[in-house]
């Protein structure tokens, strides 16, 4: 311990003589790493010294807002003498304002001008005014020239809250040809890849923007809520570590509950988004992790009044549905139950789980129907397995692999669960999601049922390997796979690696 004290010693005694002039110099060098954390450690020690500074104003302003700090922005900007304003000076100061929660202060910040920049921000103040149609026809209007990656990239999420996934890729796409590295171009176009569904893309965009923006909270946040979708809670809870001492209101809530309802710890669920309830209002994923939770803790009164506004707004929701109707069973009201869940009996895709459910809450009541709906629940259509395995599919070529073992499971529920295809794939996504032992199960199941099929041998043969469960048996697999599909890339790889050892 001592000689620890003393190595550390000299270290904080460095740290405490830097000059004012060497901490204003790292504070730039962090800055433009986008380290914007260290950058505000040594603007406060430089700013101390010097606090009528112009060039240091400048930087912490710009590092607040980069920080999504207003407050402090507008604080140092206000201070700059008029003729050391920088050429934004008054796109500075209208960021701060939209950050502070002024809008309208935001917007007479920018008089009349017209650049891009400027566009921007009209455009963010007119939406906080609710004014949506202003803020198109100022999206619009910036666009209209030189490609600015800011704009581009807001522009991009607008129209993706409106619904327009394509306009808003194409979009996503001319911001980062405008400057792919920029923060928003990245986080755009991560979106944008989510709501498409192309997870794999969408988590590649979160890890860059991770890696060239430290500790960036929109960064962060996107990567957890994209593993949670691809299955990998266990990196999921890795994420959210870091996030542990970052006030992200509603949005960390969300998923650090999402994290805690992936273990089962029901109790935590209902702490967190009870604590952080204010923030979460018009969330409806919220809403339903948190009737959930009440649920599951013997509370389904609550939850019965938090999801019957949701339904009565969202009729269509399947979702809604099927959650309303498991709080009503639990809260002893059967026959409440099957007239939310009844509009499934009549469609030909309803999934299994679904018209399962319903039977259940048909019996409960005394239902004349349960019968035949029992009966509809043990053989579901071929339309509705048709449906069901093309999600699989869907989510398999998505790399969205906690959709794709869904659907996998629902497939095998109502199946004599031998179908080597489901089984293989299977194996394959819960090999992707870290569940190797699972992963094997199903490989063994997949091989016992097309032991000649060498997609199915390359499965099991590569985990085997992978897992080291049994090597000289996996490679011995691999070789025969390779033999039967000489021209199959994976399976060659697969080879190549297994024999390097």
């Amino acid at each position: 311990m001592k000689k620890l004290a003393l190595l550390i010693l000299p270290l904080l005694l460095a740290a405490c003589t830097d000059s004012p002039q060497e901490r204003a110099e790292r504070a730039r060098k962090s800055f433009e790493a986008h380290d914007y954390r260290a950058a505000q450690v040594d603007l406060a020690a430089a700013l101390e010294a010097n606090p009528q500074d112009p060039a240091l104003l400048e930087l912490h302003a710009r590092n607040a807002l980069a920080m999504g700090d207003g407050i402090a922005a507008e604080a140092s900007l206000a201070k700059l003498p008029e003729g050391r304003r920088p050429a934004d000076f008054a796109l500075l100061m209208s960021e701060a304002n939209l950050l502070r929660g002024l809008p309208d202060d935001a917007l007479a910040a920018l008089g009349g001008e017209a650049s891009a920049g400027a566009q921007r921000l009209r455009a963010l103040a007119l939406l906080a005014k609710e004014d949506r149609e202003g803020a198109a026809k100022a999206f619009a209007a910036g666009a209209e020239g030189k490609p600015d990656a800011r704009l581009l990239s807001d522009y991009a999420r607008f129209t993706l809250m409106g619904g327009d996934i394509k306009q808003a890729r194409a979009l996503a796409d001319r911001a980062k040809a405008a400057d792919p590295g920029m923060i928003d171009a990245l986080l755009a176009d991560a979106e944008v890849a989510t709501a498409e569904g192309r997870l794999a893309q969408a988590l590649a965009g979160y890890e860059a923007a991770v890696d060239a923006y430290p500790g960036n909270l929109a960064a962060l946040a996107g990567k957890a809520a994209v593993l949670g979708d691809l299955g990998r809670t266990s990196e999921m809870e890795g994420v959210l570590k870091s996030l542990a001492e970052v006030k992200g209101g509603g949005q960390v809530a969300y998923l650090q509950a999402r994290a805690a309802a992936s273990r089962g710890d029901w109790q935590t669920v209902r702490s967190v988004l009870q604590a952080n309830e204010a923030s979460l209002v018009g969330k409806d994923e919220a809403t339903v992790l948190y009737a959930q939770a009440l649920v599951q803790l013997k509370q389904p009164e609550q939850a019965r009044a938090k999801l019957q506004p949701l339904l009565t707004r969202n009729p269509g929701s399947a979702t809604l549905r099927r959650e309303l109707a498991k709080a009503q069973l639990a809260a002893g009201d059967p026959r409440g139950a099957v007239e939310t869940m009844r509009p499934f009996a009549e469609v030909q895709t309803a999934d299994a789980e679904d018209l399962r459910l319903l039977a259940k809450a048909a019996e409960a009541s005394g239902d004349p129907d349960a019968a035949k709906l029992a009966e509809k629940a043990r053989f579901p259509s071929a339309q509705a397995m048709a449906a069901t395995l093309a999600q699989a599919d869907t989510a398999m070529r998505q790399s969205n692999w906690g959709n794709a073992i869904a659907a996998y499971e629902r497939l095998l529920a109502v199946t004599d669960g031998k179908n080597p295809l489901v089984l293989n794939n299977m194996a394959y996504a819960q090999g992707m999601v870290g569940n190797k032992t699972k992963a094997l199960e199903f490989a063994e199941r997949a091989y016992k049922a097309a032991p000649t099929s060498a997609s199915v041998m390359d499965t099991l043969g590569w985990l085997l390997v992978e897992t080291g469960k049994d090597r000289s048996r996996g490679l011995s697999l691999l070789r025969d796979a390779a033999s039967k599909a000489p021209n199959n890339a994976t399976i060659s790889g697969h080879l190549r690696s297994a024999e390097k050892g």
